[in-house]
């Protein structure tokens, strides 16, 4: 079985990247399977030995030396991960300015009580981390008493200080589920395959009677975490002002309401929120279209396309399922007076439908006569093994013998289970820059990016088909595209433009600019449009980049370990590169 493997050597130290240093040890010796490899205490010594012998020589050579050593080593055990980088050219970016998040993390469920969650993450760089499934039941598990109420702090406490610990700016993403305060289910579609228990523990407006508690609990929220002194969790470290109302209420797993009733909801959460901290931002619930958009980048195909989808539903139950769905996306849009932040989420490993997707979201929202943020709050990066025309409207973009690679996946045993897996996970990290990158070309000003891990043993795995859908597997060791994601963001977080520039044929080519730095990012691809499998080759080969001026170093990103493959360009030399489907990160060298 290949092994991914990190760079030891005294090399890598001796050019001060302290970074990959101090990272690579502890997890960067793991096998295709995310078990780590026994050589990693051999490499681990001999890491250190380097070290010393860098540190010796500097002693030797002046006590002025050995003073600079010591504050280093104090800031290295100080300074958090994701703040340390090698390349002068890339600064630290604030949190609350990185564009970059991981989505999907569930404070209130034991998988994610354990510190190490936020500690991996914080390595990636990103800034910001999104608390799903907040709900108000397990916050209030019951009525307030004289009214009195009493709220459950104590988790997403917890969570809130470990996150922080790392740098991150939090959004809470709101939920209810069933609870003592919920009103009737009004939304209840019949003929399609949705649980009872997934209908009775939907969210709903809460019931009349509890709509004054319902504001309290906003209320109390809002407080708690808003850093204004009145009634603050102890040891906030910086205010959590960021709320999200809802997860996907167009799916009736969700939201068993109607459309006026989550009006309703996201109006009073709004007014609630505002009232005890105006500084508050709110964010929609998530509306998404799946591969709708794919190689539309007008994004003036849904008419016709949606049209083409109903007529290929299995039932009328399912054409009026979706044609609600349609509705409840239009509708949130239309509801701007209430929130700050539009999300508009991917969901789903989609690059190709990034433009379309958000040039339609734009015109939506410009007939509401306001302007505002859009955000992607649910990116994917699993490559696409499945098809179901419930849910997908392409076909043609399911992988090649997509169902035999993820029951080679699922079963260990099997003689394609290491090829299966070497593939799907190259394949991942490709997928996960792609959506980045042309995320933020198309115009969204943050992404996050779901899931932290794989979810094959959790409970949650149930309500999907391919669970391995995680930047690291289910105990939290990196897959190649933690890896990837991580370069990225060490090399383009804090870009103030993102654009496509034409290029060759099949080539995808894109900009990224700095207020802080003279010098642009290039991030490049391969893209014949076909969908390839685990036993196609791959679309390579030379291309030049006129755009793009020499001398300039690209780096291949990693895909099958957890380092980048480098090639530098001298000066004065046309930018011509050999490249394939997997993204190079180009950086030019002048001054």
């Amino acid at each position: 079985m290949k092994t991914f493997r990190g760079v030891y050597d005294t090399g890598t130290i001796l050019t001060g990247d302290w970074q990959r240093v101090y990272l690579t040890f502890p997890r960067n010796v793991i096998s295709a399977s995310g078990r780590v490899n026994k050589e990693f205490t051999m490499i681990q010594k001999r890491g250190m030995c380097a070290l010393n012998t860098l540190f010796s020589s500097a002693l030797r050579r002046t006590a002025q030396a050995s003073v600079i050593i010591f504050l280093i080593i104090a800031l290295i055990g100080t300074v958090p991960l994701h703040a340390r980088t090698s390349d002068p050219a890339v600064q630290k970016i604030p949190p609350c300015q990185s564009r970059f998040g991981i989505d999907y993390v569930f404070p209130l469920q034991n998988e994610y009580h354990d510190q190490k969650w936020a500690g991996l993450f914080a390595a990636t760089g990103a800034g910001w981390v999104n608390f799903a499934e907040i709900s108000w039941i397990k916050i209030e598990p019951h009525p307030p008493v004289k009214g009195i109420h009493s709220y459950h702090w104590k988790d997403l406490d917890t969570a809130v200080r470990m996150w922080q610990k790392h740098d991150f700016q939090i959004v809470l993403s709101l939920r209810m589920l069933k609870g003592w305060f919920a009103g009737p289910v009004k939304y209840n579609p019949e003929g399609i395959a949705i649980s009872p228990l997934w209908i009775m523990n939907s969210d709903r407006l809460p019931a009349g009677s509890h709509m004054n508690d319902y504001r309290e609990w906003i209320k109390a929220l809002v407080e708690r975490y808003d850093g204004d002194g009145t009634s603050d969790m102890e040891g906030l470290k910086y205010p959590v002002l960021h709320f999200q109302v809802g997860n996907e209420y167009s799916n009736p797993m969700f939201w068993t309401g109607t459309l006026d009733d989550y009006r309703i909801l996201l109006a009073e959460t709004y007014l609630s929120a505002k009232k005890a901290n105006p500084k508050t931002r709110i964010i929609s619930n998530g509306i998404r279209w799946n591969d709708m958009f794919h190689n539309d980048p007008d994004g003036t195909l849904l008419d016709s396309r949606f049209r083409e989808f109903l007529k290929n539903l299995p039932s009328d139950s399912y054409r009026s399922v979706w044609q609600r769905a349609r509705e409840f996306h239009e509708k949130t849009v239309e509801l701007a007076e209430y929130y700050d932040i539009l999300d508009a989420g991917g969901n789903g490993p989609y690059s190709t439908m990034s433009a379309g997707y958000f040039n339609w979201v734009r015109r939506e929202l410009a007939k509401t006569g306001c302007k505002r943020t859009i955000w992607d709050m649910e990116a994917r990066c699993e490559p696409n093994l499945t098809y179901s025309p419930i849910t997908r409207f392409h076909k043609s973009l399911q992988i090649p013998k997509g169902n035999e690679i993820l029951q080679a996946l699922k079963r260990k045993g099997s003689p394609l289970h290491g090829r299966a897996e070497l593939w799907y996970r190259a394949e991942q990290a490709r997928i996960a820059v792609k959506v980045f990158v042309t995320r933020f070309a198309a115009g969204f000003d943050k992404v996050f990016m779901g899931m932290p891990n794989d979810w094959n043993r959790m409970t949650a795995r149930f309500s999907t088909d391919n669970p391995y859908i995680g930047l690291t597997d289910s105990e939290g060791h990196p897959w190649p595209a933690f890896y990837a994601v991580k370069l990225l963001i060490r090399k383009i977080d804090g870009f103030s433009s993102a654009e496509r520039v034409s290029s060759e044929r099949n080539v995808e080519l894109y900009r990224f600019t700095f207020s802080h730095r003279s010098r642009p990012v290039w991030v490049a691809w391969q893209d014949d449009r076909k969908v390839r499998g685990m036993d196609d080759p791959p679309c390579s080969g030379k291309v030049s980049l006129p755009a793009v001026n020499g001398p300039v170093t690209a780096r291949k990103i990693p895909t099958d370990g957890t380092e980048a493959t480098v090639v530098k360009i001298r000066a004065g030399e046309k930018v011509v590169i050999e490249i394939d489907q997997t993204p190079v990160i180009i950086e030019s060298n002048s001054r």
